[in-house]
């Protein structure tokens, strides 16, 4: 890997910087003005002013509840993958549960744990910080930092409540480990430990474990073809200096793996956390291949070059070897994404952004200082001017003040007011979060796509009649039969479905209809209760129904009336309002 000198200036404070463009031996002392402090502090004050207002009307992304649903069996006794399925490790959740714990059962918890991680999110900024004053400048640090908090798509995933968040935290951390010193074994045992912890937060590690060795990989066959980074012989590997990361990187893996494995759900975390989430079905190959025109594919090309470039621009030839592997790591994380995950989304792109960005603004200072040089212009113009158009192309994209959760809010406060603790809530990912859902599996791309294949069974409405489930939380990602026994079965009330049907009485007010799901069923038309018989009997409010064939038989013709769930009649809900 990386190895540097225990004298190396860049552990010492009052060390000068190595910018991109200085001679060799030239040592240039870095001194912001007032006016440039100002700026950047100002940017920061504008995005904690902002935070806010996205925080709450930030659209809810689909994993946050679903992340949120299994924080919540945790605190409730229950156990992830035994009791309530997850295909993501569980070191994250569990690590929410007594924060989660503390807020209690409220319409807007999303909003309360986005608040609750604010400070990895504050990590996040402080390593990219840490990163580029390490291999760049104080410069390019703190506006790299500026412009990696002030870009849109980072910026908005720094509000979500995700494991991502962690996971690149821990991947910043990492990094800086392994470049922050001499590589002695004990440097190595933490950084294990914490790419231990990565595959603990993230199976999604596994390929930023690839990205290291591959990078380590290159730094090691370049090192001989260029004669100032060449080997000291007293500098030959050593066995435990392999030994050492590895016994780290296990340690919080087998921990965790210990811990399902005495409560009997060893086998099950295994199958959700890594066989469920390996898709055969798309050719990866051709996959593959879709992703080779992207530009990001290609960035390890310029890095690799840019990187040998910098590793020959400073004397210390320890900086030089780590600035190598860090411009290595940066072009290399695309490529090693798109070649071997499956489902790509803007989250995986979270422990990318920020150091693509520092490895940016690089050049960016330079040719803001090569502008000061030759005019009165400031060294900050260009990255404080392009981080004012990236916060105001993202206010005006984002207007933070438009409220986009009023959907979302009600799904969970209609759950709480329709259902009691125990009752199940169908919903696509766990929207409802404090409710157990009949179908063990969440429906998301990979389990509808092993539905279609026929390699899962769609028993979700055997399920649902089993538990008398009563309320359903409509969503295009269930599955097939699963959505039309749904329509079937269940009518839309406030923001989510129940129990009951849609019917249709001819002239004479007479109707035969089917019940699937027994439960306490109330008839009701768009003036409230209706009067008649059903099976004979005399309407008089409410009445359990049995699976099976009943007739309705209306005093005063009615079209249309619904059989719908009487707690929910009962509480105010009523499909006819929802029709309107």
């Amino acid at each position: 890997m990386v190895m540097t000198s225990a004298t190396d200036p860049i552990e010492n404070p009052e060390r000068a910087d190595f910018p991109i463009k200085s001679p060799r031996n030239a040592i240039v002392k870095e001194r912001f003005t007032l006016t440039e402090t100002s700026i950047a502090v100002g940017l920061f004050l504008a995005l904690l002013a902002l935070k806010p207002f996205y925080v709450t009307n930030q659209p809810w992304d689909s994993d946050e509840p679903q992340h949120l649903h299994v924080v919540w069996a945790w605190v409730n006794g229950m156990l992830p993958y035994k009791d309530v399925f997850d295909n993501h490790a569980p070191l994250f959740q569990a690590l929410s549960a007594p924060i989660f714990a503390l807020f209690g059962e409220r319409a807007d918890i999303v909003t309360a744990m986005r608040w609750a991680i604010t400070p990895i999110a504050v990590l996040v900024l402080l390593m990219t910080y840490r990163l580029g004053r390490r291999f760049f400048s104080r410069r390019v640090a703190l506006w790299g930092t500026v412009l990696a908090a002030c870009f849109p798509d980072l910026y908005s995933k720094l509000n979500e409540y995700r494991p991502d968040l962690l996971w690149t935290a821990v991947w910043l951390v990492l990094l800086a480990i392994l470049t922050g010193g001499k590589l002695t074994p004990r440097r190595l045992f933490w950084g294990g430990f914490v790419l231990g912890i990565g595959f603990a937060i993230s199976m999604k590690t596994s390929f930023l474990l690839m990205t290291l060795l591959l990078a380590g990989t290159i730094v090691w066959l370049v090192r001989p073809m260029i004669p100032e980074l060449r080997s000291r012989p007293q500098e030959a590997a050593r066995l435990f200096y392999f030994i050492a990361p590895v016994i780290g990187a296990l340690i919080v893996p087998l921990a965790v793996a210990a811990f399902f494995a005495w409560k009997g759900a060893l086998g099950q975390m295994y199958y959700c956390v890594i066989i469920h989430n390996i898709t055969y079905g798309a050719n990866q190959w051709s996959l593959f291949l879709h992703r080779v025109p992207d530009l990001r594919f290609w960035l390890f090309i310029p890095m690799i070059a840019g990187g040998i470039w910098l590793a020959k621009a400073v004397a210390n030839r320890d900086i030089a070897l780590q600035r190598l592997f860090f411009m290595s790591v940066t072009g290399l994380y695309c490529p090693l994404l798109f070649g071997f995950w499956a489902l790509i989304s803007k989250q995986d792109f979270l422990p990318f952004f920020p150091i693509f960005i520092l490895v940016l603004t690089s050049p960016l200072v330079g040719i803001s200082e090569w502008i000061r040089s030759k005019t009165a212009l400031p060294a900050y113009l260009l990255p404080a001017f392009i981080a004012l158009s990236e916060l105001s192309w993202m206010v005006s994209a984002r207007p933070p003040l438009k409220p986009t959760n009023q959907t979302n809010l009600a799904i969970v406060s209609d759950a709480l007011k329709l259902t009691h603790p125990g009752e199940t809530v169908l919903d696509a990912k766990g929207q409802t979060i404090y409710r157990p859902r009949p179908f063990y599996y969440v429906f998301e791309q990979i389990t509808r796509e092993k539905v279609e294949r026929g390699e899962l069974r769609d028993d979700a409405p055997e399920r649902l009649t089993a538990n008398r489930t009563p309320v359903v939380v409509s969503s295009n990602w269930l599955a097939a039969a699963t959505g039309q026994f749904v329509s079937q079965n269940y009518v839309p009330v406030g923001s989510v479905l129940v129990l009951g049907k849609k019917i249709f009485p001819d002239s004479d007010g007479h109707v035969a209809f089917d019940v699937v799901i027994p439960a306490k069923y109330t008839i009701i038309g768009a003036n409230g209760l209706v009067t008649g018989t059903l099976d004979g009997i005399r309407l008089n409010g409410s009445r359990n129904l049995s699976p099976g064939p009943h007739d309705l038989v209306l005093a005063v013709p009615n079209a249309p009336v619904f059989v719908i769930w009487s707690r929910a009649f009962e509480k105010g809900f009523s499909p006819f309002a929802a029709a309107r």
